[in-house]
């Protein structure tokens, strides 16, 4: 956020009394005022960066003075999503210069898969440039790198990492969503000792309890996590408002709970209900928006107006403790304004974000905002090549093998097949039970095992981003294919490749961290939907078949999981092929 000194003081007042001429004047626009729902007439001042006056007074004007015409408009909050992925193919410059379009002006983003990609160091250079992004950028920490060290590998991010961040780094606001929230059930003591180091410097930690029962929320509210965006039924809802937690729901492409919950939202109190994202990929930005289709969503599904907005800007402001700056048209609050022509149209004609007028009509107005040329240098690939032996199943026992079975985006089952093969098991393309693999970084294990639902007859698909460790994983049928796409990945510096017979179908550069685009939004949107269709079109009936394969190794969603020690039972916790 952006800190006063003692002259913005007396700036701000000298305004505010009408003494000095304001920077930018917003006339004649109809506020809304989140703290009561109250809509009345007035004018809005602005000096430098804050809001000095709103109200009905004549102010003294000068040549210099910025005057937007809010005649017709209602005046609203910018929008805060207070739980968000700024880093899911494209990256936070990018994502900011779109968004911010679309009237949100301040984003905390989850930064644990850009943590896990460009290393500490890399997150370093991101902060550091921060605050030249399009919006305000508010981060969380990552809890844990990777979520299950004991079979996923090494510990990456030590406590005193996170120390470091949080004594030099303010807007590393809270520790990042807890997923592997079972290591608290077991009492932990690493994972404790994070939580305690959070809490010492006045931080968040975010929640991830999916699945958690009424008891089992009772020991991570003890433990001392503060919210929870994992809500899918009404009483989950209600158990998470019983327990004090901070309640996000979400509506985004990964997943929305939204209009299940609404109801339930609409029945009970609302202070500490907050709406979210959990994150938005290209396509869906460019063709429904950000949080304005989270707002409008909201409505349609019965929500009042004033209570959905108050759900994205004072709502999540006060729960990271910067309501006396962002989350509302008030004085001494960073100007974050935007003009609607009404409130049940939440996408802005004009936003105005730091006081300075920067999109109208969807247009950003400024110059697109730029991002640290990091590569893979803070956490490099040891090794530049793979071999298609690397990818052999050794048949070290008889009878059926577990598979991960896709039944829907991102949920897997076990499911035990019998697979061909003498002395090593081989995919069965007739069944789509492709062989998968799975390396980190380091090299130091290959996991291998068999997915069953991709649904494309292809040779292979390679991956770098694999959520959340981001090594290479490789999916196929056959090995020759799986190797060069493999390869093409790596020599590429990290990306998706398609192969099939061995021919290149599909090649998509991910240059930050193997993991993130330097393409703006809509070339980005287009380039994940041809290597898509490329997959669709061989046979798979996934809605988004990439992102799926993606998230083959995230630990924190039932039930099977590819790792670098093998196939995981999430239920089980244990290996179990």
């Amino acid at each position: 956020m952006i800190r006063k000194n003692l002259q913005d003081v007396k700036g701000l007042i000298g305004v505010a009394s009408a003494g000095t001429p304001p920077d930018v004047l917003i006339k004649n626009v109809e506020i809304l005022s989140v703290f009561n729902g109250e809509l009345f007439k007035g004018d809005i001042w602005i000096y430098k960066y804050w809001i000095a006056y709103v109200g009905n007074k004549t102010p003294s004007i000068s040549e210099k003075t910025t005057i937007i015409d809010g005649t017709g408009y209602v005046a609203v909050p910018g929008y805060i999503d207070a739980h968000s992925h700024a880093d899911l193919f494209y990256n936070p410059a990018t994502f900011s210069d779109y968004v911010v379009t679309r009237g949100a002006t301040t984003v905390f983003s989850d930064a644990h898969d850009m943590v896990n990609s460009i290393g500490v160091k890399g997150f370093i250079e991101v902060l550091n440039i921060s605050d030249t992004l399009s919006v305000k950028f508010l981060w969380g920490v990552p809890a844990a790198h990777p979520h299950y060290p004991d079979v996923e590998g090494i510990e990456m991010l030590s406590l005193a990492d996170m120390r470091m961040l949080f004594s030099q780094y303010p807007d590393c606001i809270s520790m990042s969503e807890l997923s592997s929230y079972m290591r608290v059930l077991k009492n932990e003591d690493d994972i404790l000792e994070k939580i305690l180091l959070a809490h010492s410097f006045g931080r968040n930690v975010e929640g991830h309890a999916l699945g958690a029962s009424y008891d089992m929320l009772n020991v991570l509210a003890a433990a001392g996590i503060n919210s929870c965006h994992e809500s899918i039924r009404a009483i989950d809802l209600r158990n998470r408002v019983r327990l004090g937690f901070s309640t996000m729901v979400r509506h985004g492409s990964i997943r929305s709970d939204l209009k299940d919950l609404c109801a339930e939202i609409e029945r009970g109190p609302k202070d500490s209900l907050i709406l979210v994202s959990d994150g938005v990929f290209a396509a869906d930005l460019i063709a429904n928006g950000y949080m304005d289709h989270v707002l409008r969503e909201a409505i349609g599904y019965g929500l009042k107006p004033q209570d959905a907005i108050r759900m994205v800007t004072l709502n999540p402001a006060r729960y990271f403790g910067l309501d006396g700056e962002i989350g509302s048209i008030a004085q001494g609050r960073i100007a974050d304004i935007l003009l609607l022509q009404g409130l049940e149209n939440p996408t802005p004609d004009k936003v105005v974000e730091r006081g300075r007028l920067v999109a109208e009509k969807g247009i950003l107005k400024g110059s697109p905002a730029t991002f640290p040329e990091i590569g893979t240098s803070f956490n490099p690939y040891i090794f530049h090549s793979v071999d298609k032996e690397d990818f052999c199943v050794e048949k070290k026992s008889k009878g059926p093998v577990p598979v991960i079975d896709i039944i829907d985006r991102t949920v897997t089952r076990r499911i035990d097949l019998t697979l061909l093969g003498d002395n090593v098991y081989l995919p069965d393309r007739a069944n789509d039970v492709q062989k998968v693999v799975y390396t980190r970084r380091d090299k130091k294990k290959w996991g291998k095992g068999f997915v069953r639902g991709i649904g494309a007859s292809i040779g292979a698909v390679a991956l770098t981003v694999c959520h959340d460790t981001h090594g290479l994983l490789i999916t196929g049928f056959d090995d020759a294919d799986m190797e060069l796409a493999a390869n093409e990945a790596l020599a590429m510096g990290g990306g998706i490749v398609i192969v099939d017979n061995r021919e290149i179908l599909c090649e998509m550069p991910l240059p930050i961290g193997a993991t993130m685009s330097r393409l703006p939004i809509h070339e980005l949107a287009d380039d994940l939907e041809k290597a898509n269709r490329i997959l669709r079109d061989k046979g798979s009936s996934l809605s988004d078949p990439i992102w799926t394969i993606a998230f083959l190794t995230l630990t924190s969603i039932v039930e099977l999981r590819i790792t670098v020690s093998g196939v995981y039972d999430v239920k089980k916790a244990t290996i179990v092929f």
